[in-house]
């Protein structure tokens, strides 16, 4: 089983991350004090690291992490409040970000899109289908940037975004067309977690009726073709 180490002083935070380790059936083990984290990974394997950014000694367990064989390739994910600077944060060897305020469903998007780094493929009925969708997006009354999508759901998607970061506060402004669609879907979504190679994960926030049930059916025709490409694979071996 996957094993994930989360330190923070933060009961709130202990409950929603676990929860969601638990659901993507991660074990899942909880410290508050930099000490006794170090001290656990010096002596076991790790396949995601959590820390909390208000955890003074975070940077410090980081740089142990990195230096040890069995953790060497653990994900490694800051808890980060918004103002955080965010290649201060790379710099340190964080591989993400997930953004605060934490709630469950901004933690679970956040831990599903990463899920597949922690050395094993998503998990089973995931409904995420990968994509090499065009798309833009705009912040406030600012120009739109152009990113493409690389994977989505039918709450959130992972982009790509090559001009450089993007805006860690405020709502965003998705908007996109489906293959064979000349019409645009609208979204509104918030980013929830950035990683260090140019992808972001955003959750969407609302979307027309009429978008949202063009956008299930093209998950579910996918997915189904998906599928069934799978089953004549195997059939064929």
């Amino acid at each position: 089983m996957l094993r994930s180490l989360l330190v923070t002083r933060d009961e709130k935070t202990v409950h929603i991350v676990g929860r969601v380790f638990k659901d993507l059936d991660v074990q899942f083990e909880h410290y508050d004090d930099a000490g006794t984290a170090l001290e656990k990974l010096t002596k076991g394997r790790y396949d995601a690291i959590v820390l909390d950014d208000q955890v003074e000694e975070s940077v410090a367990i980081l740089e142990t992490a990195l230096e040890l064989p069995s953790c060497s390739k653990a994900v490694r994910i800051v808890l980060a409040e918004p103002a955080t600077a965010m290649h201060a944060v790379f710099k340190t060897g964080t591989q993400v970000i997930l953004y605060k305020p934490l709630s469950l469903e901004r933690v679970r998007h956040g831990l599903r899109a990463v899920r597949n780094l922690m050395g094993r493929d998503r998990r089973r009925g995931s409904s995420r289908v990968a994509t090499t969708l065009a798309a833009r997006i705009r912040h406030g009354k600012g120009a739109s940037v152009p990113v493409f999508i690389a994977d989505m759901s039918d709450s959130g998607a992972a982009i790509h975004c090559g001009s450089g970061d993007l805006p860690y506060s405020g709502n965003l402004q998705l908007d996109f067309a489906l293959p064979g669609d000349s019409d645009r879907i609208h979204v509104t979504a918030e980013l929830v977690w950035q990683n260090n190679e140019g992808a972001a994960g955003v959750r969407f926030l609302d979307m027309a009726s009429y978008a949202r049930k063009k956008l299930s059916h093209w998950l579910k025709e996918e997915l189904s073709e998906k599928g069934a490409k799978g089953i004549a694979t195997r059939a064929g071996r």
